[in-house]
């Protein structure tokens, strides 16, 4: 599993072990806090939408920081919303089925590659780069690892502290 190293600024660092090496990945606030929205959103006993100010209040957000994640995750076909006094969002398809990749890919679309070493070294080279090519086949191993965890087993290993992270909520 990955595991959560520390908090840096804006910046969660997770390690993962490949082949006996420490792999670093750094992920954005924003897909930390989607990562507890989806989760939230999934576990919750009863299957109603639930509003972005329950869930904001849940993750400790603001609403309208709340309100760009949930909308990255409808765009991207993980949640689905609904509008009107009864609405709010859920997930369009069950955990076992929505992977880390896929919230990566809906949070921070932008990102070509899991591993960007060349753009964080600074390389003039860009997509030419001799490092990039290097660590190509580390950057597949990790998309290929993020696609296989789904959220349920995010959640199954969490268990009965699931409460920790949701106060509100009684261990499942």
């Amino acid at each position: 599993n990955f595991v959560l190293n520390t908090a840096l600024g804006k910046q969660l660092i997770w390690f993962k072990k490949i082949a006996n090496k420490a792999i670093m990945i750094d992920i954005s606030k924003s897909l930390g806090y989607a990562i507890h929205a989806i989760i939230y959103i999934g576990t919750r006993q009863n299957r109603k939408p639930v509003c972005a100010s329950e869930v904001a209040r849940e993750c400790g957000l603001s609403v309208s920081y709340m309100m760009k994640i949930l909308q990255a995750l409808r765009r991207a076909g993980i949640v689905k919303s609904t509008i009107g006094i009864k609405g709010g969002y859920v997930l369009s398809r069950p955990l076992k089925e929505i992977t880390l990749y896929d919230l990566i890919t809906a949070i921070e679309p932008s990102k070509e590659e899991i591993c960007y070493l060349s753009t964080a070294i600074g390389c003039r080279f860009k997509k030419n780069c001799l490092v990039r090519s290097l660590f190509g086949d580390v950057n597949e191993k990790i998309k290929l690892y993020l696609q296989s965890v789904n959220l349920q087993s995010v959640v199954d290993s969490i268990g009965d502290k699931i409460c920790i992270f949701f106060p509100q909520k009684q261990a499942v």
